[in-house]
């Protein structure tokens, strides 16, 4: 396993986070679900070209965010588990700069193929996560900037997924509110995760600024809210009404979370927070695909 860790097959693993992509490849996929016209075979196979184009772009998102952190930090790679730059022998800073520029190029190639104005909106997310993780003019330095950069991250990234097969409307918008406040909540457990590290090279986020225990209560209380803004859109608002019932299961699932997580403290052991949103998000993301599925199909 070791030998394995310090392979370059295992680089696909710690340095260009498969896993991590697939999870955040929700955010454009939901969105193109949401605006799906049908099931027929050319969506299909326009979602499943835009997921594999998002996928390398995510790939090099999360290679740039190493690069950055080692140079702010060089003692950083080593103390993650997966970072694009633990093991120099492997690949060097220049090699994951070369790729991270050969994946951007090939992703947004396919994306601007599939649809220019979503080419358009994910060159933005990119140029916000140069702006957040480059050591010279790093986001991560000032007050709020982070925290602003993840919300607008998950907001553009859905809306890219949507104009995939629909202009943007009201609904489009008032969902992607509700999927950047909940990628700017799970910020809020990185930060708490890396507060040592992130401390020693001056950056100013949230949980720096405040402590660990309010970023940690604030995380938690803006994934419930969060949900209870899902219900009442669905609700009130101008989106499918079927979506009662995720927003409903996800306000279910954060109530008995508050109630369990109240009596323990989890900041010394943050990795199961962590476990905990990828759990309940993956359950919920398979909640709104189903009533994807069923609601198109009934048409």
């Amino acid at each position: 396993m070791k030998n394995f860790s310090r392979s370059r097959l295992g680089f696909v693993f710690w340095g260009l986070r498969v896993y991590n992509s697939i999870f955040f490849l929700g955010y454009p996929i939901l969105g193109a679900l949401f605006a799906i016209p049908d099931f027929s075979p050319k969506s299909m196979g326009k979602i499943f070209l835009f997921g594999v184009c998002n996928v390398l772009f995510l790939m090099q998102v999360f290679l740039f965010n190493d690069w950055g952190d080692a140079h702010l930090n060089p003692e950083e790679p080593f103390f993650r588990g997966t970072q694009a730059l633990k093991h120099p022998e492997i690949i060097s800073a220049r090699g994951v700069l070369i790729l991270c520029l050969a994946l951007a190029l090939i992703s947004l190639s396919g994306i601007f193929y599939l649809c220019f104005q979503s080419g358009v909106m994910i060159t933005l997310v990119g140029l916000i996560n140069i702006f957040y993780s480059h050591p010279r003019f790093s986001l991560k330095k000032h007050f709020i900037l982070p925290e602003l950069a993840h919300i607008s991250f998950g907001f553009i990234y859905f809306l890219s997924g949507w104009r995939l097969f629909e202009p943007l409307n009201s609904s489009a918008v008032l969902l992607a509110v509700f999927f950047g406040i909940i990628l700017m909540a799970g910020n809020f457990a990185n930060q708490i995760e890396h507060f040592d590290e992130e401390l020693k090279t001056g950056l100013r986020t949230f949980a720096i600024i405040f402590g660990k225990r309010p970023a940690y209560r604030l995380s938690l209380w803006l994934f419930f809210l969060s949900a209870l803004y899902l219900l009442l859109l669905s609700l009130f608002g101008p989106t499918q009404g079927w979506l009662v019932y995720p927003a409903g299961f996800l306000i279910v699932l954060w109530s008995l979370s508050l109630l369990y997580f109240r009596g323990k403290n989890l900041i010394q052991n943050i990795s199961k927070l962590r476990r905990a949103i990828r759990i309940i998000y993956a359950l919920f993301s398979i909640a709104v695909m189903l009533g994807i599925l069923l609601t198109k199909n009934l048409k």
